[in-house]
């Protein structure tokens, strides 16, 4: 690996081969034992739709705005990234990177996990994913056996620790200063954003994503970033570095033609909310009683939620439970002793599906700001 690039190791394979777990371990790994390290997801990086051009619009979608976000680690001073997830099957990523100036700070590796196809069945399933979409999932695995992307890791009877364990053979794990960000201007036009905030597990990322799929189905250009996703940062947490991966993030879906933003988050910063201040159409604050958020919390300890990188709670014991109950309590207090929300719905009690639907009937007025002006003829 040469110093004068950061390090870069993308591991990729088919859904449910374990990139997310193992990207994941390796960020705690390389984090718990000092080193400057940096998590990316990079579904995070291409939640745009009605999708633009189909897939390999969006792969080209997830590595642009990889490439922004890699320039902002690297301008803090990382020196270790870790991407997780899936590859283009049959273009894998350097055509994606090809004749960018970012790219040749960036010294990658692709690693390719894989395990057997009963493995990978079990993995599947137990992750939640539709026993319907197994044929779609081998077909797949074939293209990516076909096209041999990457360096291939076979993981079949695997423990996460040895699997971990052959993937830090490509890590660096070394300290190195955090260098202050300065702020970009940003000249392309400002586009509609919709906020939605909430303490943990008050229900707003399931909520908003009910929004999201109105505001799509409906024609509207709409990109979703939950901000807690863009901060995996060691040393951190660090807002700053947050709210410039946010910029980074929205100026590519704008110029992948979003006409509007999601973005959630439970507590944004006075810099988040300063780079969206001319920009903020409505912002939201979802509210639960203490039992609420409690029951909630033991929902997604027992699943009843997508499993998204850095989640604590999936599979979580009781006393981590209690825990993350107490915080979540406190962010509720704080939140709601700010008075700086003006739009509040409180969702004590309600079910998810009843949540998205008071939600959509208070952000009714700004929607409808957005939707296309209907046709004369």
């Amino acid at each position: 690996m040469g110093s004068s690039k950061i390090p870069v190791l993308w591991v990729t394979g088919a859904p449910g081969a374990g990139k997310s777990t193992s990207g994941w371990g390796l960020f705690t790994r390389i984090s718990g034992r000092g080193g400057s390290v940096a998590y990316v997801d990079i579904d995070q990086l291409g939640l745009i739709g009605p999708p633009p051009g189909g897939g390999d619009a969006s792969h080209e979608i997830k590595a642009a705005n990889l490439l922004r976000v890699i320039a902002l680690l690297r301008r803090r001073g990382v020196q270790q990234v870790i991407v997780s997830g899936v590859v283009d099957p049959k273009l894998g990523v350097e055509p994606f990177f090809a004749g960018s100036a970012e790219a040749g700070h960036i010294d990658l590796t692709l690693v390719r996990l894989r395990c057997d196809r009963e493995e990978l069945r079990r993995r599947f399933l137990g992750r939640g994913s539709p026993a319907g979409l197994l044929t779609e999932l081998f077909e797949l695995v074939d293209k990516l056996d076909r096209t041999a992307i990457g360096a291939l890791l076979d993981t079949t009877g695997q423990h996460l620790d040895d699997t971990v364990d052959a993937l830090m053979e490509h890590c660096v794990v070394r300290r190195g200063p955090v260098q202050p960000l300065v702020p970009v201007e940003d000249a392309m036009p400002p586009r509609p954003v919709i906020v939605v905030v909430g303490a943990t597990a008050v229900g707003k990322s399931t909520a908003a994503w009910s929004v999201l799929r109105d505001l799509w189905q409906s024609g509207v250009p709409t990109a979703y970033i939950d901000l807690d996703q863009l901060g995996f940062v060691h040393p951190g947490p660090d807002h700053l570095l947050q709210a410039a991966n946010l910029a980074a993030l929205w100026r590519g879906y704008r110029q992948a033609g979003a006409q509007a933003l999601l973005l959630v988050t439970r507590e944004p910063g006075a810099a988040v909310l300063g780079a969206l201040a001319e920009e903020l159409l409505a912002v939201v604050r979802l509210d639960a009683d203490a039992a609420t958020l409690e029951d909630r919390i033991r929902r997604r300890a027992d699943g009843e939620s997508a499993l998204l990188a850095g989640d604590e709670l999936r599979g979580a014991p009781l006393e981590v439970q209690s825990r993350v109950a107490a915080r979540a309590v406190a962010e509720a207090d704080r939140l709601r002793s700010s008075g700086a929300y003006r739009m509040v719905l409180d969702t004590t009690g309600q079910s998810p599906q009843e949540t998205s639907a008071a939600l959509l009937d208070m952000l009714s007025p700004a929607l409808e700001s957005l939707l296309p002006e209907p046709d004369p003829r």
